[in-house]
């Protein structure tokens, strides 16, 4: 059976590929991005960590019970994005940008829905939706070139995710003898529907 590190791994190639082919993101890591697709990224920054943090928690609670080092890692894990959503925020400000209303952009607030019923069904997903973002984040913001707008919010990722992508990577590593083949499924599924999500959430905003 193939192990569930490498089945992610693949999954994070995949997806880094793609996300990094775009020519939003090509000029996001260059440093010469325009003001209005910086807004856009910031914006789906506050979306992503606002949600996510929400979910990671209930999935710490729903497993609380039944597997409580899985709950613990998902509780470290919520720290870790402590205030990040509102970092996102504070750069947006810095470059005139108002708030964002999640629940005015309707695939952001499914998202977000769809997270909390993943937490709650099948928590384990939770798992690989957080190895996906926390690796491709780890991966991606380190190559960054700062922009010529406040960029806390990259500049914090870049140093921070490398450690929590080396954090979760243990994290998988623990848990997998107990998993089955059908969890491992779930875990990898749920990884490319909520990068898909994030896609399309992106797409949706406005600066």
């Amino acid at each position: 059976m193939e192990k569930l590190e490498e089945m992610l791994k693949r999954e994070v190639g995949e997806y880094l590929d793609r996300v990094e082919g775009m020519d939003e993101v090509k000029a996001l890591l260059s440093g010469e991005i325009s003001r209005e697709d910086y807004a856009r990224f910031l914006k789906a920054f506050y979306i992503i960590e606002y949600i996510s943090r929400k979910a990671v928690l209930s999935a710490a609670e729903h497993t609380e019970e039944t597997n409580p080092y899985l709950s613990a890692r998902f509780i470290s894990c919520a720290r870790g994005e402590e205030g990040h959503a509102e970092i996102a925020l504070e750069d947006l400000a810095g470059i005139g940008g108002g708030g964002v209303d999640i629940e005015a952009i309707p695939i952001a607030a499914l998202y977000g829905e769809i997270l909390l019923d993943e937490a709650e069904k099948h928590p384990l997903g939770i798992l690989g939706h957080s190895y996906l973002f926390e690796n491709a984040s780890g991966l991606m913001f380190p190559k960054h070139k700062k922009p010529p707008y406040p960029s806390k919010f990259i500049e914090v990722h870049a140093k921070e995710d490398p450690g929590h992508l080396a954090a979760i990577k243990r994290t998988v590593r623990k848990i997998e003898p107990e998993l089955t083949a059908d969890q491992k499924d779930e875990i990898v599924r749920f990884a490319r529907e909520s990068g898909e999500l994030l896609l399309r959430v992106f797409e949706s905003v406005r600066s």
